[in-house]
């Protein structure tokens, strides 16, 4: 039986609570509006939070139809222009912004325009290979420009959380600096690469480029 994404969301929720007294999987989008109430990081510090917007971003070239009709996820929504998001970055191709729930100074996400529900639907082809490699790069070119020491120091997670774990069903990748500020359950738990729960982009990359699946697990369901 195919769990829904909310459905699957809150079961992981209130199961990491069980386990271990502390949330670690919580929904990225609730039923609040993506809003600018976040304006200090956990040491008082103010950071630069990027205005909501909502608008219409046009699809990639060459996707058909010419709306977000066959992308139900919050993603496809905010791709629509139907739900605001906070814009660091968009190309033909990929968007970023704000996660609404961040969890360091810079917490983006990065997704395509084109439908792609999660790590297990990329295959080893050179559009997916591209695909994933232009992300990593925009998320660079995210810190280099928001964390620059942070990427200078190695000091960043670029992640792609792994079914059953995933709360939206459109593909994303965080990227997540300075991972040495950030909170020790997030750091070495939410988003720890290597996990079953979260695997980095570069492996992902790697294993495109040698035929492989991007995930060295089984599908859950």
């Amino acid at each position: 039986m195919q769990i829904p994404p909310l459905t699957r969301a809150n079961l992981i929720d209130a199961t990491m609570t069980m386990a271990g007294g502390l949330s670690c999987f919580q929904i990225l989008f609730g039923n609040n509006p993506n809003t600018n109430d976040i304006t200090t990081n956990t040491k008082n510090q103010p950071i630069v939070v990027p205005p909501s917007t909502c608008i219409y971003h046009e699809p990639p070239p060459g996707v058909i139809p010419k709306d977000y009709s066959d992308n139900t996820s919050v993603f496809g929504k905010i791709l629509n222009g139907d739900l605001p998001s906070q814009p660091y970055h968009e190309t033909s191709e990929l968007y970023s912004f704000r996660d609404k729930s961040p969890h360091a100074k810079l917490h983006a996400l990065i997704i395509p325009k084109r439908y792609i529900q999660n790590v297990y639907s990329l295959t080893p082809t050179k559009e997916d290979v591209t695909l994933i490699q232009d992300m990593r790069q925009l998320g660079l070119e995210l810190l280099e420009e928001q964390q620059p020491r942070a990427l200078e120091e190695e000091d960043y997670i670029l992640c792609f959380h792994i079914p059953p774990f995933n709360s939206v069903d459109h593909l994303h990748l965080h990227v997540l600096a300075p991972a040495s500020e950030m909170g020790f359950v997030y750091r070495y738990g939410k988003y720890n690469s290597g996990t079953r729960w979260c695997i980095g982009d570069f492996e992902v990359i790697e294993r495109l480029e040698r035929g492989m699946v991007a995930v060295p697990y089984a599908r859950p369901f």
